[in-house]
């Protein structure tokens, strides 16, 4: 999760990933940061993330998104 937490710090620094869990619902990141956040996990796991799972609350916490790659990494 350490890998995740680094990559989403590099997209938005101003954001405290390690202790929100509303990051869509209350919108700390919005859908451009989504698009960002989409493509780094795709790169940085060596997953691709499926369309019908690019979903707001799929992103709403770094545990729903480490969810997200797990399930991804399974496909």
């Amino acid at each position: 999760m350490e890998k995740l937490y680094a990559m989403l710090e590099e997209i938005r620094p101003d954001v405290d990933f390690r202790s929100v869990n509303t990051l869509v619902s209350d919108g700390y990141i919005d859908s451009f940061d989504i698009v960002t956040i989409i493509a780094s996990i795709e790169d940085g796991f060596s997953v691709e993330i499926p369309v019908d799972s690019m979903l707001p609350e799929n992103f709403d916490s770094v545990e729903s998104m480490m969810k997200l790659i797990n399930a991804a990494k399974e496909k």
